[in-house]
């Protein structure tokens, strides 16, 4: 039996497609441990992981890591400077009592999550362990890249970014990492690599090489979100959803319930726990509203999806043959809606300023149109070739000593 650990970004979107794969490595035998903070490790626990906890300022962690800015790259340098800010408060808040909870029960794979703290590549140099990268985004090469070159955070002589490169410096050499701050980083972002996508949705997709493990969606068997009853009248159901970053959205929901109150379609609105269904006003009788629900039970009920461009909802619904209209409002949510519009999988919408008469004359067409369903079919049929969890559990047993 083998002990892998994952030290994850904790968000849902970023945890969430990871514990598909945790759950199937428990029941290969393995044992598998989270780093997470306190309010999202009960996931974790629910696929039969074990959770080391640490302390996490949520209003912090949102002002400097939940990106804000709604273009098509990463170049705002106050929002870079912020999330090296976090990376490197965090590593050095957590390296040291994450040391000492694994020292004596080393894991034999550390599963890092580039986006997220740096202790797990830490600890896995100063170990000589295994390590992969959970990226539950695109994947970036010379090829294709939402982020810039390093200078867009500022020109090499910038005083705030000289003072963050140094303290990051500081810290590993504190640490016993012989790297610079710039070689240390592009580590993080190099070697295997899990994505939760096929390669056909990727970027450039033929350009990455065989490190890249585009192994699809992989949704846990576990759900955490109680169940769900379809309506028995037989109407076709819309799913809205915004995910649970950029939720706070009283003008958009309320746009979706004009555009479709009169469609002879169910619709339900999943608010994340962003809004309380009262602020959304009155609501027809063919409009329901739930905090979470469990995509499992939903999804093969489900006609269309509209959300944000969210990359695991998109998988999912994918996974199942359902169309997305995405109105996106941040940048990496912004390359997942174009790629959807290219790959005729459903529709792209400008932001969240979108129109009730757009959000209607959109649906109607996606859900007429033959071509986008028989693009899902294509797409749905690279998905299970991908071979989820099941695929992603071996990637990482590869990386096992015994198997080196």
């Amino acid at each position: 039996m083998a002990h892998i650990a994952f030290f994850i970004l904790p968000v849902p979107g970023h945890v969430n497609p990871t514990l598909g794969v945790a759950e199937e490595l428990v029941a290969r035998g393995h044992r598998v441990t989270y780093a997470l903070p306190e309010d999202i490790a009960g996931r974790a626990r629910r696929v039969g992981a074990e959770v080391v906890t640490y302390p996490m300022d949520q209003e912090r962690f949102r002002t400097h890591m939940v990106p804000q800015q709604n273009s098509d790259e990463y170049t705002d340098k106050g929002e870079i400077l912020r999330v090296l800010e976090w990376l490197l408060e965090m590593t050095d808040r957590t390296v040291e009592p994450l040391e000492r909870h694994f020292r004596d029960d080393r894991p034999d794979v550390i599963v890092n999550d580039p986006s997220s703290f740096w202790t797990g590549r830490i600890l896995a140099d100063r170990w000589g362990l295994p390590a992969i990268r959970s990226t539950p985004t695109y994947a970036a090469n010379e090829h294709w890249s939402m982020h810039p070159d390093a200078e867009a955070a500022g020109p090499p002589d910038d005083p705030a970014l000289l003072e963050l490169v140094g303290g990051i410096d500081r810290l590993l050499r504190a640490q016993g990492i012989d790297d610079d701050a710039g070689t240390f980083t592009g580590r993080i972002h190099s070697g295997p690599a899990l994505l939760y996508m096929p390669r056909p949705f990727q970027y450039a997709g033929e350009t990455f090489d065989d490190q890249h493990h585009f192994v699809g969606p992989c949704a846990p068997r576990a759900s955490f979100h109680g169940t769900w009853e379809p309506p028995h009248d037989g109407r076709p159901l819309v799913m809205v959803s915004m995910g649970t970053l950029y939720n706070q959205r009283p003008g958009f929901f309320r746009a979706c319930v004009e555009a479709f109150h009169d469609e002879p379609w169910n619709v339900l609105l999943v608010l994340g726990g962003g809004l309380a269904p009262e602020d959304l006003g009155p609501l027809p009788d063919n409009v329901r509203v739930r905090d979470f629900v469990p995509l499992a039970d939903v999804f093969p009920h489900t006609a269309l999806v509209v959300n944000h461009g969210g990359m695991s909802t998109a998988m999912e619904a994918f996974s199942y043959g359902v169309p997305v209209v995405a109105v996106p409002v941040m940048t990496e949510p912004r390359a997942t809606a174009r790629r959807i519009a290219e790959l005729g999988l459903g529709a792209q919408l400008p932001g969240p300023e979108v129109t009730a008469a757009q959000l209607r004359a959109t649906a109607r067409r996606v859900l007429a149109d033959d071509g986008i369903r028989e693009r899902l079919r294509w797409m749905r049929e690279r998905i299970r070739a991908a071979g989820g969890a099941a695929a992603a559990a071996t990637v990482i047993e590869r990386l096992l000593p015994a198997h080196r």
